[in-house]
């Protein structure tokens, strides 16, 4: 996958989205899943990102990242904030598992999330394999959810000698760039 398919820009990972990626000339390779929000914003030319959350619409049965912007760092004066929702559509939720997951083009299940409970509160947290990009240049924003096969080889631990019970941490940014 080329690099320059994706703006040199401030990217922040938040959580997943999927709309599959072109695919490479390997028909074995796995194709990653990437969905761009279909919303776009305008906001702060120099505001940073305050918050973020995934958020599950039930009655639409889509997934939406909200994010929170700021332009408190631009200058002395009350900050102000500004909040937009960016639908993340072909994001399906298996509700008995907590699990939400898209569909790749080969038609490979890939779980993206899941739903998580503390206390009382309800949040959805991106799993390992998946990354929410919020690229925001000049104020334009653009939301894109990203996820790889949990069985993709970069997933795994490497086969050196070391322990079959050893983890390794993935970094989700350098396998999808």
């Amino acid at each position: 996958m080329s690099r320059s398919l994706f703006l040199p820009v401030l990217i922040l990972a938040l959580f997943p989205f999927r709309v599959a990626f072109a695919q490479d000339d390997d028909q074995n390779e796995k194709v990653p899943i990437s969905i761009t929000s279909p919303d776009t914003a305008t906001t702060y030319a120099y505001g940073t990102i305050k918050d973020h959350a995934l958020i599950w619409n039930k009655s639409d049965k889509v997934l939406i990242a909200r994010v929170t912007f700021t332009d408190a760092e631009s200058g002395p004066g009350q900050a102000d904030d500004d909040t937009h929702e960016f639908r993340l559509p072909g994001v399906n939720y298996d509700e008995a598992k907590g699990l939400f997951f898209a569909i790749s083009e080969k038609g490979e299940v890939i779980p993206i999330a899941r739903m998580t409970k503390a206390l009382f509160i309800k949040s959805i947290e991106t799993l390992p394999n998946a990354r929410v990009r919020v690229i925001h240049p000049r104020g334009v924003v653009t939301v894109i959810l990203e996820a790889i096969s949990p069985n993709d080889p970069a997933m795994r631990s490497p086969a050196n000698g070391s322990s079959p019970d050893s983890t390794r941490k993935v970094d989700i940014n350098l396998i999808l760039n």
